[in-house]
């Protein structure tokens, strides 16, 4: 029997009435449907449960579906977000259409297509531990509480780059450059480009620019906080306080994160207009 997993946020009350809509919908169309409440953003699912599913349907914003893409990735398994968010960068379907449009999907007819997304892998090592994490988004390494700015020293390609002075730095996709880098002003890649955006939050110095790298880049990144900590996030979901010191190495993965669409890929221009018309 075919596997279908339905992620919800179960914070909010429609998402967890459009997953028990949709289960009947499924299972009379022959498919095992296993309903996932993803409280915690962050949380590991508990293994197995994606083992056999062809497609997963997110019902949420875009930091349920950043949840599932990572947990789906090692796996290949393909994702339909529906809306149930404030932004909506990364979803495919509104609600209202999930009635009628849900079936092309599912019988994968001729008008869709799969949208792969770069990934990247990041290692943390600190105090003679090493920890690896999976993003879609953006690897962030920052300031903690205190006020003030932090010094980062940044490697690419063992070749030394840099040392910025501010308030962090973040490494992120072509898909993340709509997130935290378009917030503090890095630019904005087409979700099909394999690039990776260094960008540094708030830096002292105006010549501290957005750097736009090669797809195969390796980016080293030490950060220098002094007496505070600081922090590493990635996806802004997986966080770790981090000491002066830290070393952070993030490359692109190994795994990508499959989206399926029937939007064309220039809807990503239209959606960017829109968002940032919306903005002004």
């Amino acid at each position: 029997m075919k596997v279908i997993a339905i992620f919800y946020q179960g914070r909010k009350q429609h998402t967890a009435e459009a997953a028990a809509q949709i289960e009947p919908f499924l299972r009379r169309r022959g498919y095992e449907v296993r309903s996932v409440d993803i409280r915690e953003e962050g949380e590991e699912t508990p293994e197995g449960l994606l083992q056999g599913c062809e497609l997963v349907i997110v019902l949420g914003g875009d930091g349920t579906i950043l949840h599932a893409a990572r947990l789906c990735a090692a796996d290949g398994i393909p994702i339909v977000g529906v809306k149930y968010g404030r932004v909506g960068f990364l979803t495919e379907l509104e609600p209202r259409d999930l009635p009628y449009e849900l079936v092309h999907y599912l019988e994968k007819d001729d008008s869709v297509w799969v949208d792969t997304r770069t990934m990247l892998t990041a290692t943390l090592d600190q105090e003679g531990q090493s920890e690896t994490f999976l993003a879609l988004n953006d690897i962030v390494i920052a300031r903690g509480t205190w006020p003030r700015v932090v010094q980062v020293g940044i490697w690419i390609d063992d070749h030394f780059y840099s040392t910025t002075y501010a308030d962090g730095v973040i490494v992120s996709t072509a898909t993340g450059s709509t997130a935290y880098n378009l917030a503090v002003g890095g630019p904005l890649l087409h979700p099909q480009v394999q690039s990776m955006v260094l960008t540094p939050i708030a830096p002292h110095l105006a010549s501290d620019r957005s750097l736009i790298l090669h797809p195969d880049a390796c980016v080293r990144l030490q950060i220098v906080t002094g007496s505070q900590s600081g922090v590493f996030s990635a996806d802004g979901q997986l966080n770790r306080e981090i000491r002066n010191g830290a070393m952070v190495t993030v490359q692109k993965s190994q795994y990508e994160t499959r989206f399926l669409r029937r939007r064309p890929p220039t809807y990503f221009y239209q959606i960017i207009n829109a968002k940032l018309r919306d903005d002004e």
